[in-house]
């Protein structure tokens, strides 16, 4: 027996049933399509602005309301409009049982595995009639005849990358990185080809080339070479770019310079007064027009992931020193391998830290980059 994806969440719990037209969802996430957007608390554009997200930070999705999406916001429901918004993940399920499910979205693709009736996926994507689906641990593909979900149709627009494309060049496109280690940017299309560099989970990159193993990109750096295509996912339209990311940065560091000697102070988020450390990156963030989660543990989810041998000025720097949390403490990256905080240890209120130090090297957990 099949049981609808609204009843298995009433199973599962009943606190993101909602009071607006659609439904509760499960997997739904989405992300902005531009820098501020604003969030509101009604499906309004008359509604208050209760905070702005950045494009690149990946929201749950709790229903929809007309042109407007719900999002876990803050440990809150907001409302945010499509026009600024897409989904880049649902749920969906196969309508038949023996659905083939293939490598590239063509129907002579090569087969991977098969889907049974009423068996759950995770959609990422359309492309044509194709959806594109994360299948045991891997990008896959199946036609969009065979697979159906409440939300599914919503799903963002990628381009194809299939034996069609296959060394073709791609107009109107770009791909951003998948692998949350990142992915090696090498020399050939070739696994034992030299690798160039690794580009962070969350990059954009100009597609030049497009294959099925293999798509051949630009960095914004000038560097061109071959991705596989199994962990950048292309996309059609305008991209925003970091192009201006150190000169950003630098302004980040030289504002949040100005106060150092700001006293530390729990829950504060004056800079002048007294802050504590996600208090500290939180209000220098928001001069910047970008709104981030207020504590330490919850500003992890902003942004995109970044490794530490490619941390730039603005990225954020998270630490575990203590306490039930994986994350309890928070910096704003500087450059040459130093970072601006606020802490209570021994230094007291707003500080600059090596990365290096024993302090900072036991305890370092991540980092995100929330400027983009």
């Amino acid at each position: 027996m099949i049981i609808s994806k609204a009843m298995k969440l009433v199973c599962v719990t009943t606190s993101m049933v909602m009071a607006v037209s659609g439904v509760a969802f499960a997997a739904d996430a989405g992300q902005a399509t531009d820098t501020a957007v604003n969030i509101r608390s009604e499906a309004s554009a008359q509604a208050d602005v209760v905070g702005k997200i950045e494009k690149g930070s990946e929201y749950t999705v709790v229903g929809k309301s007309g042109d407007w999406y719900q999002i876990s916001y803050e440990g809150d429901k907001a409302f945010v409009s499509g026009d600024y918004f897409e989904l880049t993940k649902t749920d969906a399920v196969a309508t038949e049982s023996g659905v083939n499910v293939r490598k590239t979205p063509s129907a002579s693709g090569q087969a991977v595995g098969k889907l049974q009736e009423g068996e759950g996926v995770v959609v990422t994507g359309q492309s044509g009639d194709w959806y594109r689906i994360s299948f045991q641990g891997e990008t896959a593909y199946v036609h969009k005849d065979y697979i159906s979900g409440e939300m599914i149709t919503k799903v963002t627009a990628i381009a194809a990358v299939s034996a069609e494309n296959a060394g073709q060049e791609i107009e109107n496109t770009y791909g951003v990185v998948t692998a949350a280690t990142g992915v090696k940017l090498r020399k050939e299309a070739s696994l034992i080809s030299v690798v160039l560099e690794v580009l962070p989970y969350g990059t954009e990159v100009s597609i030049d080339r497009v294959g099925q193993e293999w798509i051949r990109i630009v960095t914004d750096g000038g560097v061109k070479g071959y991705v596989s295509a199994e962990f950048l996912s292309v996309r059609k339209g305008e991209r925003t770019t970091r192009s201006n990311a150190s000169s950003k940065g630098a302004e980040v560091v030289s504002y949040a310079k100005q106060f150092i000697g700001t006293p530390y102070a729990w829950g504060g988020t004056d800079l002048n007064r007294g802050v504590d450390c996600s208090g500290f990156v939180y209000s220098v963030m928001r001069n910047f027009g970008i709104t981030l989660n207020r504590s330490s543990s919850s500003m992890a989810s902003n942004g995109v992931e970044v490794l530490k041998s490619n941390l730039q000025a603005g990225d954020l720097v998270f630490f575990n020193v203590g306490g039930n949390s994986r994350i309890s403490h928070v910096g704003i990256y500087m450059g040459d391998g130093n970072y601006i905080h606020s802490t209570d240890g021994a230094a007291y209120g707003v500080t600059v830290t090596s990365l290096s130090s024993s302090y900072s090297a036991n305890t370092y957990v991540t980092a995100r980059r929330v400027l983009r």
